[in-house]
């Protein structure tokens, strides 16, 4: 058994470890944890051969595992200064990471790239949040809570929503999936932007413009993940896991535009623990998990 696959079990090992240790309830901050972890464990592995990269940032990628089981790690000890140490290896490797993709922004010109690249980038900023939350540190004022949050904000909107829209923008162009990467791009840092501006009482407009431009973009996303569960010559599980993909997409970009618009209609918005329970875990199991595992057996048929 080599290094990688044993890095790889004992990363399923941990989120299981974690589910056994944490308090098990789906209102609670540790169900965040969970959430959170998925994307570093076992999101981001799945994705590795739906990244077309340089040789670097595969070596990167593939030593990632060994930092994403030390970030898990320090879960299980109260956030303190010598708990983030642990988180610390893996900000490096997302920052490296980032590194590598931004270098390659300058030879980029189509959309779709931009957006599967920006998958590359986005968990670095995740990842700098996470530092703080096992810190305990609170930057701007923010609650723990928030920061925790927006560490998963990173790891997941950041992540596999740029990364699947620019997978269906490759294989399906046209203008509404370029309009969906753009939407994407630019609604993942204004919303986080509309947060902040939220909290220091200004710009109000802000958050909900960024959440409907990014539920707008995530609708495309969530119709173009349809519409290719209908092409002709897919096996009937992809087709299957495409579908539950964008279905879950549809219902969890719902519930964040009520969310987001929650000071102009407080009725259409769920509670925070109610938010991150479903919608959360719409976005973590049913399209993240379900919308990667339909790439890579497409990847698979078609090799």
């Amino acid at each position: 058994m080599n290094l990688e696959l044993t890095l790889k079990i004992l990363g399923a090992v941990l989120w299981l470890v974690l589910v056994a240790c944490l308090q098990l309830d789906l209102e609670s901050q540790s169900w965040i944890v969970l959430l959170l972890m998925f994307s570093p464990l076992f999101l981001i592995p799945l994705s590795r051969r739906l990244i077309e990269s340089p040789t670097d940032a595969r070596k990167l990628e593939r030593s990632s595992m060994a930092a994403a089981i030390l970030l898990g790690l320090s879960f299980c000890w109260m956030p303190a200064p010598s708990t983030a140490t642990l988180a610390l290896p893996w900000l490096v490797i997302r920052l490296l990471v980032a590194w590598q993709a931004l270098k390659e922004f300058r030879s980029v010109w189509e959309t779709p790239q931009f957006c599967i690249l920006a998958a590359r980038c986005f968990p670095a900023i995740g990842a700098l949040w996470l530092v703080a939350n096992r810190a305990n540190w609170t930057p701007f004022g923010f609650d723990p809570l928030i920061v925790l949050l927006t560490g998963a904000h990173f790891h997941h909107a950041g992540f596999t929503l740029p990364l699947i829209a620019g997978l269906n923008a490759q294989k399906c162009p046209g203008c509404w999936t370029r309009f969906s990467c753009v939407a994407i791009l630019i609604g993942v840092p204004v919303v986080a932007i509309g947060i902040t501006c939220t909290h220091f009482g200004l710009l109000a407009f802000v958050e909900p413009f960024g959440v409907t431009l990014l539920v707008l973009g995530a609708l495309g996303v969530a119709l173009s993940q349809l519409r290719l569960a209908t092409r002709p010559g897919l096996y009937f599980p992809h087709r299957i896991l495409h579908a539950v993909s964008g279905l879950a997409l549809i219902c969890s970009m719902t519930l964040a535009l009520g969310f987001g618009l929650r000071h102009l209609w407080p009725w259409a918005a769920l509670t925070m623990p109610q938010m991150w329970t479903l919608h959360g875990s719409l976005n973590v199991f049913g399209f993240g998990l379900c919308g990667l595992l339909g790439w890579r057996l497409m990847e698979h048929q078609r090799e």
